[in-house]
């Protein structure tokens, strides 16, 4: 959120909260703090009665905005419990107080617009026509729900609960009206209602007594935070009320306890929190950090209604995630954000990092444009109240989508992923400079031959100059191999249409490994520094209830580096920069002869990098991971068959390619080695995935969910005799900064820090002020253009801020 928006959060409020007098406290008849004990439940405090909590995981506390809030997961999470004491009779007058803040809005349906909400709080049994409710639907639109006489009614707010902050909202019942105050302002009209029909049901909390699915997964089912929830049987009026903050800000980070021992969740690849991930797009670099976004629905490890998600990394490996950058809400993007690019031109963008995505309704599809508040990028407004192009080529396939900008010489271009005669293609859509102007006139970019070879439509097209080459790459569906990443180089014409130097694309991934899905898909290429850097979605490809359990789907590959041989074919290597993860010296052994197998000692677990040059032999070498003594991960090259072979077949493991590789994968190298040369092995293990590189020339990425710690031992094997040079790290992210790395304690800087608010003075201009809780997380970074002023942080409680220029840096301990 921007800064003043967060300064809204913690003004006082008219009326935040309510007064425990004596008067109030005769007339409460429930009081939820949502503080979970030990067994996983509420306690109602006028009664004492339980409600149960159910969900995936263990009950989540966080400093909320009374005391500790609960943390809804969005797909498992709600409470449930018997409060006869507010059902006995019908209401003619009530108060209800609770806080709220969501993360993101519930699903609610899938694919279809819908008016419905879910239950945040209440008693409605829709079966039985009686009881209330305070609900939400999907596109932040909030009321006040209830049965009188048998009819529904509805009390509808006038704005939209917003997302990542504190939103305390009261009902008013009595005086046969009902109005509903947000942060002390009334959002609602007055809805005439003589009393509520009551009943003695369950008091639900972050889903109703009804339950909706899509496949295994809740939908009604809300995401974000709840606090603090009171009841009372008065029409409390406004000097009932006492002008409160919320004691904390409202964090929607995900506890980090989760996946605390989770042995498959990686460390060292990008993806979000939790939830789903689809194809990460668009990679920028702004404000000292890489800027990762990704299709996303942070309600669960499911797809549907996808945003934009945000990460970002100072390293490419060690990655948090931000604010949410778009969410579903225009009128040509209800249903969803869908992929896109994020691209940055001097004329069109004015040299700052722009978003283009697919805006889809339930009716088509369209081409949007947002742009940043500031240099953070942690805040994204859409540019225009319209799409850039308002729906797909007339001839061409409804199926419309990822838009991708590059610019050739003077002329700037779009290309879209699309289908024509039931084969893949891209649209082409030119910038007019002098009208602001897209072109939709149809024009084809570039098609593929056949439907075997190119797919019947191109997902993610991107273009990229490579020295005197641009490199074309798309991930077309219904190939006859399924789906998989694709490349064509070549170059561009003068009307911005595509000439291929050859017509047959070629692979990404090793071939073998890049069939029906599986591998690196849709690879996101940014140029920074010299290099050209991508990486792409590695899916699951899991069973639905393994993923519910799991509580996230997908991530990203490890960050390669990308250039062209002189043949025009992709050659790809490890990241330079991935050296930083290695941990001590490792182990190293050069020049050896490798018979049989060797341990290497002081390297195991499920974080580590293997490099080996071998000279090639009549049979296998490579490494051996999580060998338990009766079954291993194994990856080797073997030189009978010129093949490298991922081996998981005999892990006991989550099976996520029955019937397409059934834990064995094996590709034979695009160019023949021959018995006395030397092949170069690099792997990198991250609990559930492999990355590996042959030669720094060709790649793939494996999932591999093995159950279990196992063994943790690594070895270097051979079956033959055979030279050998052994490189092997075991590997640490570092986690960011620690409280050793930043508590200082300096005072050359002015640092001060009240209600959230950081003052500065005696800075130097450009230096980067950051500020980490007492676990060293960093929670804030914000490089500074004057040397003194004031940045809203949004912290409560003890914090370092530690002041970072180019010739010195300090920290300071400081109460905010």
């Amino acid at each position: 959120m921007n800064i003043s928006q967060k300064a809204k959060l913690l003004m006082p409020l008219a009326i935040a909260g309510l007064v425990p007098t004596e008067g109030l406290n005769a007339a409460r008849i429930a009081y939820i703090d949502m503080e979970a004990d030990g067994s996983g439940r509420l306690t109602e405090s006028v009664s004492g009665a339980s409600l149960d909590i159910y969900g995936n995981f263990v009950p989540e506390n966080i400093p909320g905005a009374v005391g500790k809030a609960l943390r809804f997961d969005g797909y498992t999470t709600y409470v449930s419990g018997d409060l006869g004491q507010i059902g006995a009779s019908d209401i003619e007058a009530m108060t209800v107080s609770l806080w709220i803040a969501p993360e993101t809005y519930p699903i609610v349906e899938v694919d279809v617009a819908t008016t419905k909400k879910i239950v945040v709080a209440g008693t409605i049994d829709n079966d039985a026509k009686k009881g209330w409710a305070v609900s939400l639907g999907n596109n932040g639109n909030y009321s006040f729900d209830f049965y009188s006489d048998g009819m529904s009614g509805t009390v509808q707010a006038d704005d939209k609960l917003p997302a990542y902050e504190w939103s305390h909202v009261v009902v008013v019942v009595g005086n046969n009206r009902v109005t509903i105050y947000r942060n002390g302002e009334k959002v609602s009209a007055i809805r005439r209602c003589n009393k509520i029909d009551n009943a003695p049901t369950a008091f639900c909390i972050g889903k109703g007594a009804e339950t909706s699915k899509t496949g295994v997964f809740n939908i009604n089912t809300f995401n974000g935070l709840i606090d603090d929830i009171e009841v009372y049987d008065t029409a409390l009026d406004l000097t009932e009320f006492a002008g409160v903050s919320p004691q904390n800000a409202a964090d929607l980070s995900i506890p980090a306890s989760r996946y605390e021992g989770d042995v498959l969740r990686p460390r060292f690849h990008g993806m979000p929190a939790t939830a789903w991930t689809n194809e990460c797009h668009g990679m920028t670099y702004s404000d000292g950090r890489y800027h990762l976004f990704f299709q996303k629905n942070a309600n669960g490890p499911y797809m549907t209604r996808l945003h934009w998600g945000h990460i970002s990394s100072e390293n490419l490996y060690d990655w948090r995630e931000e604010k949410i950058a778009l969410v579903p809400g225009a009128d040509y993007d209800i249903k969803g954000c869908w992929s896109g690019c994020v691209f940055t031109d001097d004329e069109i963008t004015g040299g700052k990092p722009n978003i283009i995505y697919t805006g889809v309704d339930y009716v088509k599809a369209s081409i949007a444009q947002a742009e940043p508040v500031d240099d953070s990028l942690m805040e994204w407004n859409r540019k225009w109240d319209y799409p850039i192009i308002s729906n797909a080529p007339a001839g061409l396939s409804d199926d419309f989508r990822d838009p991708y900008f590059f610019r050739n010489g003077d002329d700037a271009y779009i290309i879209v992923g699309t289908s024509k005669d039931g084969i893949g293609a891209a649209t082409l859509h030119k910038y007019s400079p002098k009208s602001g102007i897209w072109s939709n006139r149809g024009e084809i970019f570039f098609k593929g031959t056949s439907t075997n070879l190119d797919g019947r439509f191109w997902e993610m097209p991107t273009m990229t100059l490579m020295g005197d080459k641009w490199l074309f790459t798309a991930t077309p569906l219904d190939t006859s191999r399924g789906v998989a990443a694709l490349y064509w180089t070549g170059n561009v014409n003068a009307d911005g249409t595509f000439s291929p130097d050859n017509i047959t694309p070629a692979n990404i991934e090793l071939p073998g490994f890049a069939r029906d899905g599986y591998g690196l898909l849709s690879p996101t290429i940014f140029q920074h520094e010299g290099k050209t850097i991508a990486l792409g979605i590695v899916p699951d490809k899991l069973p639905s209830e393994v993923n519910y359990d799991m509580g996230y789907a997908h991530l990203y590959s490890l960050p390669r580096e990308w250039s062209l041989d002189a043949n025009g074919n992709l050659c790809q290597k490890p990241y330079a920069g991935l050296t930083a993860m290695r941990k001590g010296a490792g182990v190293v052994k050069k020049n050896v002869t490798l018979d049989g197998s060797e341990k290497l000692d002081g390297i195991g677990g499920r974080e580590v990098e293997l490099m080996g040059e071998f000279v090639i032999g009549s049979g296998k070498c490579g490494f051996t991971l999580l060998d338990d003594g009766a079954s291993a991960l194994r990856v080797y090259y073997d030189g009978t068959t010129n093949e490298v072979v991922v081996d998981a077949s005999g892990l006991s493991r989550h099976v996520n390619d029955a019937g397409v590789f059934d834990g064995l994968y094996r590709s034979r190298l695009p160019e023949q080695l021959s018995v006395g040369q030397t092949v170069k092995l690099h792997v990198y293990f991250d609990h559930s995935i492999v990355d590996f590189f042959i030669n720094d020339t060709w790649a793939a990425s494996v999932r591999v969910f093995a159950k279990g710690k196992m063994t943790e031992d690594v070895t270097a094997f051979s079956d033959t005799p055979v030279g050998a040079s052994i490189n092997a790290w075991n590997l640490d992210a570092g986690n960011g900064a620690s409280i050793d790395d930043v508590a200082s304690d300096g005072a050359a800087y002015d640092l001060s820090a009240h209600a959230g608010m950081l003052e500065y003075g005696n800075l130097p201009v450009g230096a980067e002020v950051s500020v980490y809780d007492v676990s060293g997380r960093c929670m804030f970074r914000h490089k500074v253009d004057d040397s003194c002023g004031q940045l809203y942080t949004g912290l409560q409680g003890f914090h370092i801020v530690r002041v970072a220029s180019a010739d010195a840096s300090e920290s300071k301990t400081l109460a905010f």
